[in-house]
């Protein structure tokens, strides 16, 4: 029983007046033709599905959480796919130009064992990085510390995951170092301020005005979590006391609020009089004089 790519090639042969060779080239050509077209169709079919399936409905509580996996996932499932189909389609092409294909098969199943053995640190890499994106412990967009390196994710891979740095670097870290690391985006986030103030300065007066401070700005934004607290004498300095207030708030607007509750504390400060530390600076004479 011929197959729809031999009936069509055949009945084109017909059509064309071709015989012989021709008309069996003609059944190839249309073959891989036909294989390359169901490919992209299909790959265009299937990325369609998967933005429809990561995509979150709006208003739902954890919106933003969903909308960082799937731009995380979705990267990663399409280039899957766009792999899976171009294997196919080459797969079609080698047997309808007469290589066999299953003595490929089998040799890359051997060479592929031969290549794990050595390469175990990329298995690793992979193995981790699936771990990484099927339990959401990172996704595009969250701010993290692994190491020596914080920075904002950027692309989350099955071997290497690329994070963009304070200063703009991008650095590609591989997804097998991922052992232990801090995520400033899940839940919530402290935003912690510390203020020095003179040592002759009144004390109780400096931590109600920090947290005059902390309230009047958790009335004003209502990004407050919980209500700001000025925790008190975190550290004695040779020319200041060192005051904190300290808040929860959303995980992405940690450092605005911090640069933000810096600017009021500076100026209620003034206002209200309070003095900051001055800078002390000695200068050491060097005694010159000599016997005359």
């Amino acid at each position: 029983m011929e197959t729809l790519a031999e009936a069509l090639g055949r009945w084109l042969g017909k059509l064309l007046r071709l015989e012989g060779p021709l008309v069996a080239l003609l059944v190839r050509v249309v073959a891989i033709g036909g294989a390359l077209v169901l490919a992209v169709i299909a790959y265009r079919a299937i990325s369609h599905l998967i933005d429809r399936v990561l995509r979150p409905l709006e208003g739902t509580a954890d919106y933003s959480q969903k909308a960082q996996r799937a731009r995380t996932l979705g990267p990663l499932l399409k280039s899957a796919t766009l792999y899976l189909l171009a294997f196919l389609a080459l797969m079609v092409t080698l047997r309808e130009i007469g290589i066999d294909i299953q003595a490929i098969l089998v040799s890359a199943g051997v060479v592929g064992l031969a290549i794990g053995l050595g390469a175990q640190s990329l298995i690793k890499d992979v193995i981790t990085g699936f771990f990484l994106l099927f339990e959401g412990l990172i996704a595009v967009g969250d701010v993290i510390e692994i190491g020596n390196t914080v920075g904002t994710v950027e692309a989350v891979g099955l071997r290497v995951t690329q994070i963009r740095t304070l200063n703009g670097s991008l650095r590609m870290i591989p997804n097998g170092e991922f052992t232990q690391f801090a995520n400033y985006n899940r839940g919530w986030a402290r935003a912690v301020v510390d203020v020095g103030v003179a040592w002759e300065e009144d004390v109780h007066r400096a931590l109600d005005t920090l947290e005059s401070v902390g309230r009047r700005w958790a009335e004003e934004t209502g990004l407050a979590l919980e209500t700001p607290q000025a925790q008190g004498i975190v550290r004695f300095g040779d020319a200041e006391i060192v005051l904190r207030l300290q808040v929860r708030v959303p995980p992405p607007q940690r450092v605005e609020i911090e640069n933000d509750l810096r600017r009021r504390i500076i100026e209620e400060f003034r206002s209200a009089g309070i003095r900051t530390p001055k800078k002390l600076l000695y200068v050491v004479q060097e005694d010159r004089g000599g016997a005359a």
